[in-house]
This record gives C-alpha cells, structure tokens and sequence, in this order.
C-alpha cells in the first residue's frame, strides 16, 4: 500500500469509526506514527492500546537490560530510579500507565522529578502491520545517578504481534547522535494540554475527547 492509499484509508477511519475500519477485533494498526509523520492522516493513534502497550514494553527491555548489565550503579534502597519521557499530545492517564508498566521504580517526568534521576526517552513508535519499532533514547551512562548534561543514545526495540501479544524480537543499539532526545514534557504539561483540548474556549462542556479508560493498571505479567 503506498503512502497516498494510507492517507486516504486513514481519513475514511475517521469518517466511518476510526480503528474498526483497519483492524475490526484483530488488535493492531495497518499503518501508524507516533509522533505523527508529516502529512500522514491516522485518527486519534496517539492514545490507543496499539501505541501505549509497545512503548511500556520497549522502556521496560532497555530498563531491566541496564538493571542487568550495570553493576556498580549504587542505587538508592527506595524511591524512583529513572523518569520517563513522552512525546507531547498523550493523554496523562496513558502517559502514567507508560511509565507504571515500564518499571515498578519509574515515574513520569514532572516539575518536580529529582534532576538527579536519568531521563529515558521515546523517540518514536513505528507500526506496521504486525511489526513494531520504538526508538528509546537514554543516556550513555544508562541508570547511573546525578549525571550532570549526559550524552544520549538510541536503541531500536523491535516487536512482532497484535496488541496485548506483542513481543520483542530483538533490539539494535544506535551511535551517539543518530536518535537525539526529544522535547521534555512533563505530566504537567500533558496534564494543561489534555484539558485545553476537553475544555477548548467558546465550546459546550459536552463536545470533549474522554481519557481512555483500558488498561489503567499496571501489568504484572514480566516481559524479556
């Protein structure tokens, strides 16, 4: 399917009912960015199972890759370990259940996150039929603490499956400089975007975008 055909499917989502037009019960997207692509149309991809579940899972293989193959990191006993990063325009629920799922000692970024904690990024999410790539972007230095201007990489994890059964296939670490870190988004920030849009000036208090409602708990099945 070339990009014209993708365009023109994702506007008839929007018109006839979104995600059924493309995948009816099957769990998955035909053909999704997130950040969206430049002049690709795909209605309300940001916020559904299909972007969320991948990036939790993607942090949570670099995260416990880090835990495993660092060993001096001298860690507090307690607290959080490591913030995550979002692209703008989620919803906060979404972005706290990313970063619930990507590990028990994460949490969101916010204005009051300890500047000391290093800062793990998604870049991007890539869908493709049944295939999944997101780009995570850390520091080189991974979980280490208090880090003063860390210098940041990429690692591509790549997934196979329909959401809810996705599983990684394999990671590709980048060179520095080939993912650079995104911009910073705090739930803050997240949380006055989402309400701008529920509540956007001179419209009725009915006509607003509700915050998803699956997948609000943590997993607590383990993921490789």
């Amino acid at each position: 399917m070339n990009r014209r055909n993708r365009r023109i499917l994702g506007v008839l989502a929007g018109l006839i009912g979104g995600p059924a037009l493309l995948c009816g019960m099957g769990g998955c997207l035909t053909y999704s960015n997130y950040p969206p692509e430049p002049g690709v149309t795909w209605v309300n991809a940001t916020d559904t199972a299909s972007i969320r579940e991948p990036m939790a899972k993607a942090l949570k293989h670099v995260i416990e890759k880090d835990l495993a193959t660092q060993k001096n990191l001298n860690l507090p006993a307690s607290g959080s370990i490591v913030a995550i990063n979002l692209p703008g325009g989620i919803a906060p629920e979404s972005y706290r259940w990313v970063a619930a799922n990507a590990h028990p000692r994460a949490e969101v970024l916010s204005e009051t996150t300890d500047p000391n904690l290093p800062v793990y990024h998604i870049g991007e999410v890539a869908i493709r039929h049944s295939r999944v790539r997101v780009d995570v972007i850390r520091p080189i230095t991974g979980l280490e603490q208090g880090v003063a201007e860390p210098v940041y990489v990429g690692v591509e994890v790549h997934m196979r499956g329909a959401t809810g059964t996705r599983q990684i296939e394999r990671d590709r670490p980048r060179e520095v400089g080939t993912l650079t870190p995104p911009e910073l988004f705090t739930i803050e920030d997240v949380q006055r975007a989402y309400d701008a849009r529920r509540h956007p000036v001179g419209q009725d208090d009915g006509a607003v975008e509700e915050a998803p409602a699956e997948e609000s708990q943590p997993e607590t099945s383990g993921e490789g």
